[in-house]
């Protein structure tokens, strides 16, 4: 699916720390596409064993051949005889005898014997009992690797939210507009894997039980992997086998960070915020014509490129749903969210309160080089206050776990990661991100950033379209965060009611010319007064290094600059007709 990557460095790097692997349980099944020009792979299906049916098959219906191309009706043009790829290449069939109504689950009946040694069912576990944080394992037949491989595909994750999918909301599209999923209900949301074939498939707990079946479904300002609970599909297809209670099996790091993040969120609320404008995103491509089987195949590569530009841009777009902001004074009213959520020249919003009227809040202030905007509710806030760290510990590697809220009345989300790079400047300006690889999105842009030891070390920002100046996608293993250092530096501002703009450029100041000499790049023109004026550059000097790196380029310039705060020296390296000559400039902000 192509919104959907493979993100599996996390669960390598949890798996190498020292928990138990898993074997690709042989009770999954594929179930093939029944045309291979208009889907990669098919959806998957797993064995169970029901009381007094004995050995059976479950899926959903999204899963199945055709599934998608006749939208939320296709269901009655569906056939009920279905072929099947079982582990190890062997091929059989099974035929539907139930279908949820709730659920779009199928119980089906196989057509050939299901011994342990073609396939061993999986023991069922309750999907009632699960909790944020639960570690869960995905198994399915993710990009045909159970068709052309023999074994299922598995991939560990964590739960990182229990809610439902609201009735409303419109289905899940993807390549020329085939719907993936029309179910809307209650999810357990995911970080493992989830991927064209992975739908039908199975969600386990960490002792390979099963607690989901697999769907394609999301939440479209979230955009993770679910799964169906399957104490619903069991309650939806009538059927009533024993469900054992979950595995919660969590490595001590990862219990540390589940508890970091529950403790935390009581102090995150949900605020809606007034859009006068609507939503903040670009002019949006217009939506092509549906992929149907009819386009000739002339006209097919056309509108399957602007199928997924669309699709690409609809991934960038902002949506409209209640945003998390983190509660720093609730005597005061006080809460911190990112800049990036108040598009659409928001400046009013209302704190929600969990069985109580909401609370009028208004936008105090922004600080936009560090993405923060504080805002102010007209009376004392029913919510914790949260502290920050003072001294964040942000070393490469080190697990963080992001906290947030996204729908009313429900938990908190959490996604796990690592803090994968440092002092990340996006413009060249004093201010500077850490990188996480843990997944960020619209639910979680103004969630906290906890460490292993419970303390808050940051707050999600920057995320969103952007006109392209922030050009990863939502849950891309890309997120950036503010640490709890910086926003604690520029809080008093904020509090004050000071709006900060976009911070002004900082550089030697000076103007370059293009692609001239070969070992480096010639000052065309010094700004009177600045950093290079002072520290001794002339026109026509050829800046050969900066630090002792070569500046063979514009680009060789900028990112040494962007490794300094104004203030601060750089060592330019110069040739100056026959000889070279070493300057000490210091780096000043530019006029915009």
């Amino acid at each position: 699916m192509a919104f959907r990557h493979v993100f599996l460095a996390l669960a390598l790097a949890v798996l190498s720390a020292g928990v138990d692997a898993m074997d690709a349980p042989s009770g999954v099944l594929a179930i093939p596409a029944g045309d291979q020009d208009e889907v990669p792979c098919g959806g998957a299906a797993v064995v169970v064993e029901m009381p007094g049916l004995g050995r059976m098959i479950l899926t959903l219906e999204e899963a199945l051949p055709g599934a998608g191309r006749s939208g939320d009706k296709g269901a009655a043009k569906l056939s009920s005889h279905i072929d099947l790829v079982l582990p190890g290449g062997r091929r059989g069939s099974a035929t539907i005898v139930r279908r949820g109504a709730v659920t779009g689950a199928l119980l089906l009946h196989p057509d050939l014997v299901l011994d342990d040694s073609v396939a061993k069912p999986l023991e069922l576990a309750d999907s009632a009992q699960l909790h944020v944080g639960d570690t869960v394992w995905t198994a399915g037949n993710a990009f045909g690797a159970l068709e052309q491989d023999g074994a299922a595909a598995i991939s560990r994750g964590v739960i990182s939210g229990l809610y439902a999918i609201p009735s409303g909301s419109p289905p899940v599209r993807g390549r020329g507009g085939r719907i993936l999923s029309s179910y809307r209900g209650a999810v357990i949301e995911i970080d493992a894997a989830v991927n064209d074939g992975n739908h039908g498939g199975a969600l386990l707990d960490g002792a390979g039980r099963l607690i989901g079946l697999v769907s394609l479904g999301t939440a479209r300002e979230r955009r993770l992997g679910t799964a169906v609970p399957i104490h619903l599909v069991m309650k939806d297809l009538e059927c009533a086998p024993t469900l054992a209670e979950p595995a919660a099996e969590r490595d001590p790091l990862e219990r540390s960070l589940v508890r970091a993040a529950a403790a935390v969120a009581p102090a995150i609320a949900l605020v809606y915020i007034e859009r006068p404008s609507g939503l903040g995103n670009p002019e949006a491509m217009p939506r092509p014509t549906r992929l149907v089987d009819e386009v000739p195949a002339y006209d097919r590569e056309r509108l399957q490129n602007w199928w997924s530009g669309y699709y690409h841009q609809q991934q960038m777009f902002y949506t409209d749903q209640p945003i998390s902001a983190l509660v720093i004074d609730a005597t005061s009213g006080l809460l911190l969210t990112a800049a990036s959520n108040l598009h659409g020249e928001a400046e009013v919003g209302s704190v929600l309160v969990p069985g109580k009227a909401a609370i009028p809040c208004k936008v105090l202030a922004r600080h936009l080089p560090l993405d923060l905007a504080l805002l102010k509710a007209e009376q004392p806030l029913p919510f914790p206050t949260l502290t920050l760290a003072k001294d964040p510990h942000l070393a490469l590697g080190e697990p963080i776990a992001v906290a947030a809220r996204h729908i009313a009345g429900g938990g908190h989300t959490m996604t796990v990661g690592v803090v994968s790079a440092t002092g990340r400047r996006r413009t060249r300006n004093d201010f500077a991100f850490t990188q996480t690889d843990a997944h960020v999105n619209y639910g979680s842009l103004g969630g906290a950033v906890v460490d292993a030891q419970g303390a808050v070390v940051g707050m999600v920002v920057m995320l969103g379209p952007d006109d392209g100046n922030w050009p990863w996608m939502i849950n891309s293993g890309v997120g950036l965060f503010a640490d709890s250092a910086s926003i604690a530096r520029v809080l008093p501002e904020l509090i004050a009611g000071r709006t900060t703009g976009s911070a002004p450029p900082i550089g030697l100041g000076v103007l370059l010319k293009r692609g001239l000499a070969k070992d480096g790049m010639e000052v065309e023109s010094v700004t009177p007064g600045s950093g290079a004026d002072k520290g001794g550059v002339k026109p026509g000097d050829i800046i050969t290094a900066l630090d002792g790196l070569p500046t063979r380029d514009i680009g060789a310039i900028g990112r040494g600059v962007m490794k300094h705060r104004t203030g601060e020296h750089v060592a330019l390296s110069v040739r100056r007709g026959a000889e070279t000559v070493a300057l000490t400039v210091e780096i000043g902000a530019l006029a915009k």
